[in-house]
Order: structure tokens, then C-alpha cells, then sequence
């Protein structure tokens, strides 16, 4: 594990798609699920939903054999949210101005994702809070 391997700023995890299995429980219906940016071989990331992140990578990992799709050298993933699902698209949508043309894929550094998607995770944490959520 490399020292990147482990929390940092708005990420639970971020390192090796092979480590996400021992270092990111599966989500429950009572803990929500993850957001996902995986950055891809190509120097593109992607965003993904998913209660479950190591059975999404390993399903990723099955379209690059089958389908040469890039890989995924790096995985961030975010702490459990309820509402993980348009949180992914809130972010999506704040990200827009990187969006690769015909694609679901961002020409972004993890710098500038951790900034934007940042953005969105603190609004959405001050409403939870405004709200009393857990």
C-alpha cells in the first residue's frame, strides 16, 4: 500500500483498484452506497453509483477484457450516503464543463475533481445537517 493508499480530503479510500475490496465495506440499504471516480488508463475519469464498489470494479475490470475499455489505475471513493445516486449526478453536472464528447468520462485531474465534487459533498452535508439527518 503506498501512501496514497488511505483517506484523504473527501475521499474514504483512494488508491489500488485491487485494495478496495479489504478497505471499502458494501454498502446496506441503511448505510446508502458510494460515490465512485475511477481514473482510467486513458488520463480520463469516470463517476459511478454503487452500493457495492469492489463487485463494480470487478465488473469494470471484465468490460476491459471483454471490451477493451481502459482500465482503472486509481479508485476514490467516498464515505456511504443514503442518497449516493443523485449525489453522483450533482456532481456529474458540476463537472460538465470536462466531459469527454460521446462519452461518460471526464478530462479532469484528481485535484480539480476533489475540489468540485468537494463543493457538492459540503452542500450536501450543511442540508443534512439543516435537516438533522444522521
Amino acid at each position: 500500500m503506498d501512501a496514497m493508499d488511505k483517506q484523504t480530503g473527501i475521499w474514504t479510500y483512494a488508491g489500488s483498484p485491487e485494495l478496495v475490496s479489504v478497505a471499502v465495506e458494501c454498502g446496506t440499504p441503511e448505510s446508502g452506497g458510494y460515490v465512485l471516480a475511477m481514473q482510467l488508463s486513458n488520463g480520463n475519469m469516470r463517476l459511478a453509483a454503487t452500493r457495492h464498489p469492489s463487485k463494480y470494479l470487478s465488473a469494470w475490470k471484465h468490460g476491459v477484457r471483454q471490451y477493451g475499455a481502459p482500465e482503472v489505475t486509481r479508485v476514490y471513493v467516498s464515505k456511504p450516503y443514503i442518497r449516493y445516486e443523485p449525489i453522483k449526478r450533482m456532481i456529474a453536472e458540476s463537472l460538465k464543463d470536462f466531459k469527454v464528447e460521446e462519452s461518460d468520462q471526464y478530462h479532469i485531474d484528481a485535484e480539480t475533481l476533489e475540489c468540485k465534487a468537494g463543493e457538492i459533498l459540503e452542500s450536501v452535508k450543511q442540508y443534512a445537517e439543516a435537516k438533522n439527518y444522521p
